[in-house]
């Protein structure tokens, strides 16, 4: 497991679900680099359903970047990181 978790205070995600238009946006370009190089970044958003979480982790498929949610063990260090 990665020893370093980023907080990305720029990205935001842009279509929800099984849109193919789905993405996060706003990362710079520094952090774009950290999740190629197989790094956590991950943000913050708003939950509206009681199965998120709050916090989604940046994935790379080639130039697109998009989110999942953290596993149980990357939303522990997440919430310890961020003083919860």
């Amino acid at each position: 497991m990665p020893s370093t978790y980023i907080e990305s205070t720029t990205a935001y995600q842009v279509g929800w679900g099984r849109s193919i238009w789905r993405r996060v946006s706003g990362l710079l370009p520094w952090e774009r680099q950290a999740v190629r190089d197989g790094g956590i970044v991950w943000f913050a958003f708003t939950p509206w359903h009681y199965t998120q979480s709050g916090y989604k982790v940046v994935t790379a498929h080639g130039d697109k970047f998009d989110s999942r949610e953290p596993t149980p063990a990357e939303l522990d260090a997440i919430t310890k990181a961020n003083g919860a």
